[in-house]
């Protein structure tokens, strides 16, 4: 990073920063549901299965669905299946997303998330409830895993991003909370700060 270069972007993790998320609603959901001991490893097992393939473009809802009741042998709606897949998703905090709102009086705001088309709608109106804006508003854009067909920490992700907007990496603030994703950023030249358990995004100066 280039002494004195001022801070112009901050780029944000969805899950974990600004959406509170207990993925151990969703596998409790699952174990209601009768699924077997190798779908209560999610997000483990991301890379090799159908929640990778899910997260990343390469199933719609639809056939996400058929291949779960597939590889289960369960039969259940579509609705209690979305109902699991959703527990997950806890809220988002009013001071996270009146924060956001400030940031984007000063910076670029961007996303990049691993996420599913079946979560976009819920958290996306969780969001604008608690900011009186939507997240289109707020941030300038949000690449979607599912979207861009790249889940972090893989740098396609990140390199996407760079040529779709254009941001210098060492101009850009990058907040996760996983560490994986916080090297792979970092390796790519951005500033990063991990969120963990004792740190609030809330919690950040963000003059850089």
């Amino acid at each position: 990073m280039a002494a004195g270069t001022p801070l112009k972007n901050i780029l944000f993790d969805l899950g974990g920063v600004i959406l509170d998320i207990d993925v151990n609603a969703t596998k409790e959901k699952f174990y209601n549901l009768g699924f077997p001991a190798s779908l209560m490893k999610y997000p483990e097992n991301m890379e090799t299965d159908l929640f990778y393939k899910y997260e990343t473009g390469k199933l719609s809802t639809k056939d996400f669905r058929n291949a779960i009741r597939k590889l289960t042998g369960l039969e259940f709606t579509d609705a209690e299946f979305d109902e699991a897949w959703n527990a997950m998703i806890v809220g988002i905090p009013k001071k996270r997303a009146e924060l956001l709102t400030k940031l984007a009086q000063s910076y670029e705001l961007f996303m990049l998330s691993n996420t599913s088309p079946l979560h976009v709608a819920v958290y996306e109106s969780m969001f604008e409830k608690r900011a009186g804006l939507s997240m289109s508003i707020v941030f300038n854009r949000r690449f979607y895993s599912h979207k861009i067909g790249y889940h972090k920490p893989d740098p396609r992700a990140f390199r996407h991003v760079i040529k779709e907007t254009g941001i210098v990496p060492h101009e850009t603030l990058f907040l996760d909370d996983n560490i994986q994703n916080i090297k792979t950023a970092q390796l790519l030249g951005f500033r990063v700060i991990h969120i963990h358990d004792r740190t609030d995004m809330t919690d950040i100066g963000y003059d850089l």
